[in-house]
């Protein structure tokens, strides 16, 4: 997922993903643990790292393939 927005600012990576951690004055911090706690559930992963050649924000999730 990209967005052309302001960007991760590296100060606040790490907590990205924290419970109640937010850079808005009306966040509540939920939203990206939610996805997080959802995407570990399924085995997978999830992370943030600043666009390359654009501003904005890159959000990459991993899900195993599920074999019928």
């Amino acid at each position: 997922i990209l967005d052309n927005g302001p960007g991760i600012d590296p100060v606040n990576a790490e907590r990205l993903f924290d419970g109640f951690f937010t850079t808005r004055a009306e966040g509540l911090g939920l939203g990206l643990g939610i996805c997080r706690t959802i995407v570990a559930a399924h085995g997978g992963s999830i992370e943030a790292g600043a666009r390359s050649h654009a501003p904005g924000a890159r959000f990459s999730v991993r899900l195993p393939l599920h074999r019928t």
